[in-house]
C-alpha cells in the first residue's frame, strides 16, 4: 500500500508534470547541482504522524508533505524501482516543506506547451538543488537490463481523440484509486505522458512506441486489485485489468519486453535539520 501511495503521490503531486525521461542512454541526473536554479526560501520540518501526502504549487513556489523518496521520484522524474539504496527512513518519514522564490511563478494557463515544459524543467531543478543543499543528497546513475512494457497502437487503431482542452487545463494528469478501482485522466497530453501514468500504476517503465505525436484528452478506468502482468481468462467481467482497459478504451496495447533502464543509486543522504 505504501508503494502505491508513493507512486500516486509522486505522479500527481503537481498537475503539470513533465514527461518521463525514457532514453536508453539517460542523461547524468546526478551531475553537480551548483549551477542549477534554487528556491530563495525553504522551510523543512518533520510532518506530523498520519499526515496526508500532498504537493501543491503556490504562486511563488510549492508546499509538500510526503516521504523523501516520493520527492526524489518527482524531482528526478523516476519510478520507485529506479531509486535504490538509502536508509529506511527515506520511505517512512514524511517531511513538511514550504519552498518559495522571490519572483512569482508564471501562470501555466498563459504558457504554451513548450514554455510550460521549460517551466517544469526549471521547477524540478529547484527541487534537486533543495535535496542537495538541505538533505545533502548525493547519487550516481547506473543502467540495468530490466523488464519493461512497450506502449504500441492496438490492431484496431488508436482511439485517442485530439485534445479540446482549454489552454489553462492542458498538461493536466491525474491518477486516483478507491474501492478496488483506478482512474487515470489527462488533458492535452502526448502518448509519452500516457505511458508515464501507466508505468506508475504498474511500477514498471513503459516506453512510448506508439509513433503518435499529437496532444490528447483521455480517461481510463480499470480494476486495481491485480498483479503486474497481462490479463488471464479469470478476469472478472465488468472489471477490466489495466491491460484490457488500455486496449478497449484507448486503442493501445502494452507488450512486455526488456530494455536498458536508468537506475539512480543513492550514495549519501541526511535528514534535514528542522527550521
Amino acid at each position: 500500500m505504501l508503494n502505491l501511495l508513493l507512486r500516486v503521490a509522486a505522479l500527481t503531486a503537481i498537475a503539470f508534470t513533465p514527461a518521463l525521461a525514457q532514453q536508453v542512454a539517460a542523461p547524468d541526473l546526478c551531475a553537480s547541482t551548483t549551477a542549477r536554479p534554487a528556491f530563495d526560501v525553504i522551510s523543512i520540518r518533520p510532518a506530523p504522524a498520519n499526515s496526508n501526502f500532498n504537493m501543491n504549487r503556490t504562486a511563488d513556489g510549492l508546499t509538500a508533505t510526503m516521504p523523501l523518496k516520493a520527492i526524489l521520484q518527482y524531482a528526478y522524474n523516476l519510478h520507485g524501482f529506479q531509486v535504490t539504496g538509502g536508509p529506511d527512513w527515506l520511505s517512512s518519514v514524511a517531511w513538511k516543506i514550504d519552498a518559495k522564490s522571490d519572483a512569482p511563478d508564471p501562470d501555466p494557463a498563459k504558457l504554451d506547451d513548450a514554455q510550460r515544459q521549460a517551466f517544469w524543467d526549471k521547477h524540478m531543478k529547484e527541487l534537486q538543488s533543495m535535496l542537495a543543499d538541505r538533505f545533502h543528497f548525493q547519487c550516481h546513475m547506473e543502467t540495468k537490463e530490466l523488464p519493461v512494457y512497450e506502449l504500441v497502437v492496438a490492431k484496431g487503431g488508436s482511439k485517442l481523440k485530439p485534445s479540446t482542452a482549454e489552454a489553462g487545463k492542458r498538461g493536466n494528469t491525474s491518477l486516483n484509486g478507491h474501492a478496488g478501482s483506478m482512474q487515470a485522466h489527462g488533458a492535452g497530453v502526448g502518448a509519452d505522458r500516457i505511458a508515464l501514468l501507466l508505468g506508475s500504476s504498474l511500477d514498471r517503465l513503459v516506453l512510448d512506441k506508439t509513433g503518435l505525436d499529437g496532444s490528447y484528452d483521455f480517461a481510463l478506468d480499470w480494476a486495481s486489485d491485480e498483479t503486474a502482468g497481462p490479463p488471464t481468462n479469470s478476469e472478472t467481467p465488468g472489471e477490466p485489468s489495466l491491460f484490457t482497459a488500455v486496449e478497449e478504451q484507448l486503442g493501445l496495447r502494452l507488450q512486455p519486453t526488456k530494455a536498458p533502464v536508468p537506475v539512480m543509486v543513492i550514495d549519501h543522504v541526511e535528514q534535514a535539520t528542522e527550521n
